[in-house]
Protein backbone atom coordinates (compact mmCIF):
# COMPACT_ATOMS: atom_id res chain seq x y z
CA UNK A 1 0.00 0.00 0.00
CA UNK A 2 1.74 2.82 -1.20
CA UNK A 3 2.41 5.96 1.83
CA UNK A 4 -0.25 8.21 2.60
CA UNK A 5 0.24 11.59 1.76
CA UNK A 6 1.58 14.45 4.41
CA UNK A 7 -1.31 16.39 5.92
CA UNK A 8 -1.51 19.73 5.20
CA UNK A 9 -0.04 22.04 8.29
CA UNK A 10 -1.09 25.22 8.29
CA UNK A 11 0.33 28.60 10.36
CA UNK A 12 -2.86 30.34 11.83
CA UNK A 13 -1.23 32.14 14.81
CA UNK A 14 2.29 33.35 15.92
CA UNK A 15 3.94 35.55 18.14
CA UNK A 16 7.55 36.58 18.96
CA UNK A 17 9.33 37.97 21.74
CA UNK A 18 12.93 39.54 23.11
CA UNK A 19 13.76 38.74 26.87
CA UNK A 20 16.22 41.58 27.83
CA UNK A 21 16.33 40.16 31.74
CA UNK A 22 17.82 36.86 33.32
CA UNK A 23 15.23 34.10 34.08
CA UNK A 24 13.34 34.90 36.89
CA UNK A 25 14.43 31.64 38.65
CA UNK A 26 18.12 32.54 39.29
CA UNK A 27 17.14 35.37 41.65
CA UNK A 28 16.81 33.02 43.92
CA UNK A 29 19.95 31.83 45.51
CA UNK A 30 19.21 28.30 45.82
CA UNK A 31 18.57 27.96 42.26
CA UNK A 32 21.81 30.08 40.88
CA UNK A 33 24.01 27.96 43.42
CA UNK A 34 22.76 24.51 42.46
CA UNK A 35 23.23 25.41 38.36
CA UNK A 36 26.34 27.04 38.84
CA UNK A 37 27.64 23.87 40.18
CA UNK A 38 25.81 21.75 37.30
CA UNK A 39 27.52 24.26 34.91
CA UNK A 40 30.94 24.03 36.39
CA UNK A 41 31.38 20.45 36.65
CA UNK A 42 30.33 20.33 32.82
CA UNK A 43 32.78 23.35 32.27
CA UNK A 44 35.52 21.24 33.82
CA UNK A 45 35.17 18.01 31.79
CA UNK A 46 36.18 20.52 28.81
CA UNK A 47 39.10 21.55 31.12
CA UNK A 48 37.24 25.18 31.49
CA UNK A 49 36.20 27.06 34.06
CA UNK A 50 33.10 29.11 34.65
CA UNK A 51 34.01 33.14 34.01
CA UNK A 52 33.87 34.66 37.43
CA UNK A 53 30.77 36.58 38.68
CA UNK A 54 28.76 34.31 35.72
CA UNK A 55 26.23 34.11 38.18
CA UNK A 56 25.83 37.39 40.36
CA UNK A 57 22.70 38.45 39.88
CA UNK A 58 24.57 42.15 40.15
CA UNK A 59 26.01 41.72 36.54
CA UNK A 60 23.06 41.40 34.53
CA UNK A 61 24.39 38.61 33.41
CA UNK A 62 23.38 35.46 34.60
CA UNK A 63 21.41 34.07 31.18
CA UNK A 64 17.86 32.77 30.38
CA UNK A 65 15.37 29.86 30.62
CA UNK A 66 13.90 28.19 28.11
CA UNK A 67 10.84 27.30 30.49
CA UNK A 68 9.95 30.97 31.22
CA UNK A 69 10.37 32.27 27.91
CA UNK A 70 8.30 29.25 26.54
CA UNK A 71 5.94 30.22 28.77
CA UNK A 72 5.14 33.75 28.26
CA UNK A 73 4.87 32.84 24.60
CA UNK A 74 2.42 30.60 25.17
CA UNK A 75 0.35 32.87 27.35
CA UNK A 76 0.31 35.56 25.09
CA UNK A 77 -0.30 33.17 21.96
CA UNK A 78 -2.74 30.53 23.15
CA UNK A 79 -6.31 31.33 25.19
CA UNK A 80 -7.20 29.06 28.03
CA UNK A 81 -10.59 27.78 25.82
CA UNK A 82 -7.75 27.05 22.98
CA UNK A 83 -6.62 23.72 23.75
CA UNK A 84 -3.28 22.13 22.28
CA UNK A 85 -2.82 18.88 21.12
CA UNK A 86 1.06 18.89 20.65
CA UNK A 87 3.59 21.10 21.56
CA UNK A 88 7.56 20.71 20.50
CA UNK A 89 10.20 23.36 21.60
CA UNK A 90 13.19 23.72 19.57
CA UNK A 91 16.76 24.82 20.52
CA UNK A 92 20.47 24.67 20.16
CA UNK A 93 22.55 25.32 23.00
CA UNK A 94 21.16 24.36 26.95
CA UNK A 95 19.77 27.24 28.49
CA UNK A 96 20.83 28.35 32.08
CA UNK A 97 18.58 25.94 34.18
CA UNK A 98 19.53 22.63 32.27
CA UNK A 99 18.40 20.21 35.12
CA UNK A 100 14.32 20.92 34.47
CA UNK A 101 12.64 18.53 32.20
CA UNK A 102 11.48 21.84 30.42
CA UNK A 103 8.46 20.28 27.63
CA UNK A 104 7.01 18.44 30.58
CA UNK A 105 6.77 21.50 32.22
CA UNK A 106 5.30 23.13 29.05
CA UNK A 107 2.92 20.77 28.85
CA UNK A 108 1.63 21.86 32.10
CA UNK A 109 1.08 25.31 31.90
CA UNK A 110 -0.44 24.98 28.08
CA UNK A 111 -3.98 24.73 27.57
CA UNK A 112 -5.02 21.27 26.92
CA UNK A 113 -1.77 19.82 28.56
CA UNK A 114 -0.25 18.92 25.20
CA UNK A 115 1.76 16.00 24.41
CA UNK A 116 5.65 17.63 24.38
CA UNK A 117 8.67 16.87 22.44
CA UNK A 118 11.69 18.89 22.62
CA UNK A 119 13.94 18.56 19.60
CA UNK A 120 17.67 19.93 20.05
CA UNK A 121 21.29 19.06 18.95
CA UNK A 122 20.14 19.66 15.58
CA UNK A 123 21.58 23.29 15.44
CA UNK A 124 19.54 25.46 13.22
CA UNK A 125 17.64 22.84 12.05
CA UNK A 126 15.93 21.88 15.06
CA UNK A 127 12.77 24.07 14.40
CA UNK A 128 12.58 22.63 10.66
CA UNK A 129 12.32 19.10 12.59
CA UNK A 130 9.73 20.45 14.85
CA UNK A 131 7.76 21.31 11.92
CA UNK A 132 8.41 17.52 10.59
CA UNK A 133 6.83 16.61 13.99
CA UNK A 134 4.12 18.93 14.01
CA UNK A 135 3.02 17.98 10.43
CA UNK A 136 3.32 14.03 10.88
CA UNK A 137 0.74 14.61 14.34
CA UNK A 138 -1.55 17.20 11.83
CA UNK A 139 -3.50 13.59 10.51
CA UNK A 140 -5.29 13.44 14.12
CA UNK A 141 -6.29 16.90 13.78
CA UNK A 142 -6.50 19.88 16.56
CA UNK A 143 -3.57 22.37 16.83
CA UNK A 144 -0.22 21.98 17.49
CA UNK A 145 2.38 24.40 18.74
CA UNK A 146 6.41 25.22 17.55
CA UNK A 147 8.13 27.18 20.15
CA UNK A 148 11.95 28.23 19.06
CA UNK A 149 14.10 29.78 21.51
CA UNK A 150 17.91 30.69 22.23
CA UNK A 151 19.55 32.64 25.40
CA UNK A 152 22.88 34.41 24.66
CA UNK A 153 24.54 33.76 27.90
CA UNK A 154 27.20 30.39 27.45
CA UNK A 155 29.17 29.83 30.54
CA UNK A 156 32.66 28.34 28.64
CA UNK A 157 34.33 28.92 25.19
CA UNK A 158 32.23 27.40 22.15
CA UNK A 159 33.96 26.73 18.32
CA UNK A 160 31.08 29.57 17.08
CA UNK A 161 29.58 33.05 19.14
CA UNK A 162 26.17 32.59 20.81
CA UNK A 163 23.16 34.28 20.29
CA UNK A 164 23.34 38.23 20.61
CA UNK A 165 20.12 37.81 22.58
CA UNK A 166 17.78 35.71 24.63
CA UNK A 167 14.88 35.63 22.16
CA UNK A 168 11.42 33.38 20.99
CA UNK A 169 9.47 32.49 18.18
CA UNK A 170 6.11 30.62 19.02
CA UNK A 171 4.36 29.22 15.37
CA UNK A 172 0.84 27.81 16.22
CA UNK A 173 -0.66 25.22 13.74
CA UNK A 174 -3.54 22.93 12.83
CA UNK A 175 -4.55 20.82 9.92
CA UNK A 176 -7.22 22.74 9.14
CA UNK A 177 -6.98 26.08 7.19
CA UNK A 178 -8.88 28.28 9.86
CA UNK A 179 -9.60 27.38 13.40
CA UNK A 180 -13.33 27.69 14.55
CA UNK A 181 -12.15 30.15 17.38
CA UNK A 182 -9.49 31.89 15.87
CA UNK A 183 -10.22 35.51 13.40
CA UNK A 184 -7.82 35.31 11.06
CA UNK A 185 -6.39 33.07 7.91
CA UNK A 186 -3.57 30.94 7.51
CA UNK A 187 -0.35 30.53 5.71
CA UNK A 188 -0.29 26.44 4.60
CA UNK A 189 2.83 24.87 4.56
CA UNK A 190 3.11 23.91 1.19
CA UNK A 191 7.35 21.81 1.45
CA UNK A 192 9.60 21.04 3.79
CA UNK A 193 12.83 19.21 2.84
CA UNK A 194 15.78 18.39 5.13
CA UNK A 195 19.07 17.93 3.66
CA UNK A 196 21.82 16.20 6.06
CA UNK A 197 25.68 16.17 5.88
CA UNK A 198 25.72 19.05 3.21
CA UNK A 199 29.51 20.01 2.54
CA UNK A 200 30.25 23.92 2.86
CA UNK A 201 31.47 23.63 -0.82
CA UNK A 202 28.60 21.95 -1.61
CA UNK A 203 25.91 24.42 -0.23
CA UNK A 204 25.48 27.05 -3.10
CA UNK A 205 24.77 24.46 -5.02
CA UNK A 206 21.85 22.91 -4.03
CA UNK A 207 20.09 25.85 -2.01
CA UNK A 208 20.70 27.50 -6.10
CA UNK A 209 18.94 24.35 -7.34
CA UNK A 210 16.14 23.66 -4.55
CA UNK A 211 14.74 27.06 -4.61
CA UNK A 212 15.01 27.19 -7.78
CA UNK A 213 12.73 24.06 -8.32
CA UNK A 214 10.52 25.08 -5.34
CA UNK A 215 9.65 28.37 -6.80
CA UNK A 216 8.95 27.14 -9.83
CA UNK A 217 6.03 29.17 -12.05
CA UNK A 218 5.54 31.72 -9.09
CA UNK A 219 6.53 34.79 -10.15
CA UNK A 220 6.01 36.49 -6.71
CA UNK A 221 7.64 34.67 -4.58
CA UNK A 222 9.65 36.07 -1.74
CA UNK A 223 12.55 34.24 0.01
CA UNK A 224 14.32 34.56 3.32
CA UNK A 225 17.55 33.33 3.85
CA UNK A 226 19.27 32.78 7.20
CA UNK A 227 22.50 34.28 8.06
CA UNK A 228 24.99 31.50 7.60
CA UNK A 229 22.87 30.13 4.76
CA UNK A 230 23.72 33.84 2.99
CA UNK A 231 27.50 33.20 4.40
CA UNK A 232 27.92 29.83 2.84
CA UNK A 233 26.64 30.99 -0.53
CA UNK A 234 28.14 34.54 -1.34
CA UNK A 235 26.45 35.14 -4.59
CA UNK A 236 22.62 34.18 -3.67
CA UNK A 237 20.37 36.30 -5.56
CA UNK A 238 18.69 39.07 -3.80
CA UNK A 239 15.67 40.35 -5.84
CA UNK A 240 12.69 39.56 -3.54
CA UNK A 241 15.48 37.67 -0.94
CA UNK A 242 15.95 38.90 2.78
CA UNK A 243 19.07 37.40 4.46
CA UNK A 244 18.55 37.38 8.30
CA UNK A 245 20.70 39.38 10.13
CA UNK A 246 23.19 37.59 11.74
CA UNK A 247 23.80 36.89 15.31
CA UNK A 248 20.26 34.21 15.71
CA UNK A 249 21.37 31.17 14.80
CA UNK A 250 18.16 29.33 16.07
CA UNK A 251 15.23 31.81 15.48
CA UNK A 252 16.14 34.46 13.45
CA UNK A 253 15.14 33.12 10.72
CA UNK A 254 11.26 32.24 11.82
CA UNK A 255 11.64 35.76 13.76
CA UNK A 256 12.23 37.27 10.01
CA UNK A 257 9.95 35.04 8.18
CA UNK A 258 6.89 36.39 9.80
CA UNK A 259 7.10 39.67 8.86
CA UNK A 260 7.14 37.86 5.10
CA UNK A 261 4.35 35.67 5.80
CA UNK A 262 2.03 38.95 7.10
CA UNK A 263 3.49 41.12 3.97
CA UNK A 264 4.02 43.55 6.26
CA UNK A 265 4.73 44.16 10.47
CA UNK A 266 2.92 42.25 12.68
CA UNK A 267 -0.47 43.69 13.68
CA UNK A 268 -2.11 43.66 16.74
CA UNK A 269 -4.81 40.36 17.12
CA UNK A 270 -6.84 40.37 14.86
CA UNK A 271 -4.85 41.16 11.80
CA UNK A 272 -6.87 42.23 9.63
CA UNK A 273 -6.09 42.96 5.64
CA UNK A 274 -4.86 42.27 2.39
CA UNK A 275 -4.12 38.48 2.30
CA UNK A 276 -0.49 37.17 1.75
CA UNK A 277 0.99 38.63 -1.56
CA UNK A 278 2.27 35.45 -2.52
CA UNK A 279 4.46 32.33 -1.62
CA UNK A 280 7.28 32.59 0.38
CA UNK A 281 10.26 29.90 1.18
CA UNK A 282 12.68 30.06 3.93
CA UNK A 283 15.90 28.31 4.03
CA UNK A 284 18.94 28.18 6.23
CA UNK A 285 22.24 26.14 6.69
CA UNK A 286 24.14 25.06 10.15
CA UNK A 287 27.63 25.08 9.16
CA UNK A 288 28.79 23.08 12.22
CA UNK A 289 26.40 20.04 12.12
CA UNK A 290 25.52 20.44 7.81
CA UNK A 291 21.92 20.86 7.84
CA UNK A 292 20.31 22.47 4.65
CA UNK A 293 17.08 22.89 5.65
CA UNK A 294 14.10 24.33 3.47
CA UNK A 295 10.64 25.47 4.09
CA UNK A 296 7.66 26.87 1.88
CA UNK A 297 3.99 28.33 2.89
CA UNK A 298 1.74 30.08 0.63
CA UNK A 299 -1.61 31.73 1.84
CA UNK A 300 -5.24 30.66 2.66
CA UNK A 301 -7.42 33.17 4.33
CA UNK A 302 -10.54 35.08 3.06
CA UNK A 303 -10.64 38.70 0.75
CA UNK A 304 -11.41 40.24 4.44
CA UNK A 305 -9.01 38.53 6.71
CA UNK A 306 -6.33 36.62 5.07
CA UNK A 307 -2.91 36.74 6.90
CA UNK A 308 -2.16 34.65 9.76
CA UNK A 309 -2.88 35.92 12.94
CA UNK A 310 0.57 37.46 14.28
CA UNK A 311 1.37 39.35 16.73
CA UNK A 312 -1.32 38.60 19.66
Amino acid sequence: MPAAAPTDLHLTRAARRAFPGPATLLADPAHRERSRRYLADLARQDGQELPAGLFDPASGSPGQSYAEMAEALVRGLVSPDEPVDLLVLAFSGHDMLPGRATATYLSHVCPGNPLAFAVCDQGSAAPFSGLRIAQAYAASGGRALLIAVEQAVLPYRTRTPGPARHQGVALLHTATPTLPAGPGGSARMTVLRQHPDVAAGDVAALARAELATLSGGWSDTRVVLGADLAAAWPAHPTERVTVTPPGQPVTGLWWTLLDQLTAGPQRPRPAVGAPLSGPVLAADYDPELRYLCLVGWDGTGTPDDGRPDLGR
